[in-house]
């Protein structure tokens, strides 16, 4: 039996084998499979099998058995044709078959040739009860350096070596553009993972041991941990809790937000309160005074800690906020005193800070400084909905539009 031809879906689905030329002479199937060899698959995947090969090259009904005609099985003919299909296989289907019947001379003989899928089998039942969770929070932490241009995987990157092995996966813009379709998250941390985890045990393996070998030059000290994880050989530092796993899984891809606003009234603090809340409820560590401050905390001290630790800076702006801001009073004043030292020393760049335009206009919401900033405007609660996605798009930094993959210089012929 041979394969002739794999179609892979967008999306992960049951794999089916369509199997042709059971007789060597019956070559209408192979007809079919060239008419299906451009069909597009939503999901799944289908296989494409030549079955009787020896009698295919001959142009023989059948050579040593009729396929068709061995259906009242016992147990010397279920050997034989259990043989003569190993024979006729190849790879792992033909090691598959032949250990069906191990002390049979042809089989012994294919056991030999394929003992490289055994220990295969062996290595993925043992990275089975390795911690997935850990071998791939530590492979992220080394490919998501964007510093370094020897480890950092982009999503083309990682996506095309992933089709070393997968030929026919998405490419990047598909596969982007699939995830939006289907509403889910493009933050590379996480839909790494689910690539990863969408894959067989042993393509998995031999997809992590790729990127392994293309970073380890550059960081071969935090790799050969990993290589011990995947390998079974574990050591204290490699050990860790459940509970710890958790934490990790969670905590690793959070982003913390900082929400910067002035007490208006109490129609404004609920405002503002419900829009933390509900970040929150979408995976955003929030920081807020009114989530953290008691009696006897320091106003200062949170302020400098909560700006220091957060990843970006969400600014609610109200006419009350600039006249705050610009007079230097209350917490207001103070947490932008911290903001515009920031930006003054960074004023080609302000992508720590997210503006929000709650009331008022421009001119009189916004302090000048920070007018130059795009914002984003929420005054209109008709259009929440909207401006909250375009919001939760810059704080998970998932643009709505990605620009695409540099395409190759076209060559243009001369006239």
């Amino acid at each position: 039996m041979k394969l002739l031809r794999k179609i892979k879906g967008e999306k992960c689905g049951p794999k089916v084998a369509i199997l042709g030329c059971v007789h060597g002479n019956e070559i209408y199937s192979l007809n079919v499979f060239r008419r299906l060899k451009n069909i597009k698959l939503l999901f799944g995947e289908i296989d494409f099998y030549l079955v009787n090969v020896k009698a295919y090259e001959m142009g023989e009904r059948f050579v040593d058995m009729d396929l068709n005609r061995c259906f009242n099985l016992n147990e010397n003919n279920y050997e034989t044709l259990v043989v003569k299909l190993a024979i006729q296989s190849s790879g792992k289907v033909a090691y598959d078959f032949a250990t069906l019947f191990p002390n049979n001379e042809f089989c012994k003989s294919i056991i030999k040739k394929g003992a490289k899928y055994e220990s295969k089998k062996i290595a993925n039942e043992t990275i089975k009860k390795m911690n997935w969770i850990e071998i791939y929070n530590r492979v992220f932490e080394i490919i998501n350096n964007q510093g370094d241009t020897s480890t950092y995987f982009s999503g083309p990157r990682f996506i095309n070596t992933l089709k070393e092995f997968d030929t026919y996966h998405p490419d990047y813009m598909q596969y982007i553009n699939l995830r939006n379709e289907q509403g889910k998250s493009t933050s590379r941390k996480i839909f790494y993972y689910d690539i990863l985890m969408e894959l067989s045990e042993s393509l998995r393996i031999d997809f992590i041991n790729r990127i392994l070998q293309m970073v380890e030059p550059f960081d071969k000290a935090r790799v050969q941990p990993i290589k011990a994880l995947i390998s079974g050989k574990t050591t204290g530092s490699t050990k860790i809790t459940g509970k710890l796993e958790k934490k990790e899984a969670l905590v690793d891809d959070v982003t913390t937000v900082f929400i910067s606003y002035s007490w208006d009234d109490e129609i404004h603090k609920k405002w503002v309160l419900n829009l933390a809340n509900k970040l929150v409820s979408e995976g955003v560590n929030v920081i807020l005074d009114r989530y953290h401050l008691r009696p006897g905390k320091s106003l200062p001290h949170f302020v400098e800690t909560s700006i220091k630790k957060a990843d970006r800076i969400i600014i609610v702006f109200t006419p009350n906020y600039k006249l705050k801001a610009e007079k230097r009073t209350g917490g207001v004043g103070y947490e932008y005193s911290i903001m515009n030292a920031n930006l003054y020393e960074n004023q080609t760049e302000s992508g720590k800070i997210i503006p929000i335009l709650r009331n008022g206009d421009k001119t009189e919401s916004i302090p000048e400084f920070m007018q130059q900033y795009i914002h984003i405007d929420m005054r209109k609660d008709e259009n929440y909905n909207n401006s909250y996605t375009y919001l939760l798009r810059e704080i998970y930094d998932e643009p709505a539009i990605i620009k695409p993959e540099l395409g190759k210089k076209r060559k243009i012929a001369s006239s």
